[in-house]
């Protein structure tokens, strides 16, 4: 069933969304949780601004973005996120968790959410004002998420002994570790090339002072086959995480951005 003009139709719907400095991903779900729409826009920015016209954009040139749905979620990707002990949060000193994660420009809005796949933890994220208004101007109902939930959802359902979880975007490497029946550690990194994101997991490794041969990596999301290839020279148990059943109907890299806007959904509703 495809997302029409009908905007009755489309208020029972759920609008996702997520976004970064590279791209801009929407899907459309029905109550069933059936996808009914997924469409990807590549642009390439630097700052805040530009990100901010290019959204305006999409959202003038795209029909099914103007319709008024049920929900609408969304997240926008970038390393200015942390996960803090829901016992330990203060809301008073949100900036001062993100300062020390990544510097924070002028036009950072900073939100937090106590997840539901993780009521231990509550997410503390940054977004860019401009783009928050735009959408919030287009879609009032908009509530901003955090973009660990896929990850955390995801290795909640696996349960591995120990067990890293790596989702690439653009240029970015998000990073589970999961030992003992519970999530230890979540955070996003800026990385030039593949080998970074390896560098980054070895470390965790070495600091919980836990094998490569005794844990299982999880990997999603923008994929090179030489990525996963040289990924298994360090770690052994290497699982792939697809969408492939969203990649035959709607093409191989929006099955991709898929996986992280059905998580808005089913782990955060």
């Amino acid at each position: 069933m495809p997302v029409t003009g009908n905007n009755h139709i489309a208020r029972e719907n759920i609008l996702s969304i997520q976004a970064d400095l590279n791209g801009f991903s929407f899907s459309v779900h029905d109550a069933a949780g059936n996808c009914l729409a997924l469409q990807h826009y590549d642009y390439t920015i630097n700052d805040y601004n530009d990100l901010d016209n290019e959204i305006h954009a999409i959202f003038r040139r795209d029909d099914r973005l103007k319709q008024s749905y049920r929900k609408c979620s969304c997240l926008f990707l970038s390393e200015k996120s942390t996960l803090i002990p829901s016992s330990l949060f203060n809301p008073q000193r949100l900036r001062s968790y993100l300062d020390f994660v990544a510097p924070l420009d002028e036009l950072d809005e900073i939100h937090f959410r106590q997840l539901c796949s993780m009521p231990e933890a509550t997410a503390v994220f940054a977004i860019p004002s401009p783009m928050a208004a735009t959408v919030s101007m287009y879609q009032p109902n908009t509530i901003f998420h955090h973009q660990c939930i896929h990850i955390i959802s995801r290795l909640r359902e696996l349960q591995p002994a120990n067990g890293l979880y790596l989702h690439l975007s653009s240029k970015l490497a998000s990073v589970a570790l999961y030992t003992g029946g519970r999530i230890e550690l979540y955070n996003t990194f800026g990385i030039h090339a593949f080998a970074d994101a390896i560098y980054y997991m070895s470390y965790l490794l070495q600091q919980w002072q836990l094998l490569p041969a005794g844990t299982t990596v999880y990997l999603s999301g923008r994929l090179q086959d030489s990525d996963e290839s040289l990924l298994r020279t360090y770690f052994p148990s290497v699982q792939k995480i697809s969408a492939a059943s969203i990649a035959k109907a709607f093409g191989e890299r929006n099955g991709i951005e898929y996986q992280l806007l059905h998580s808005i959904n089913t782990c955060e509703s």
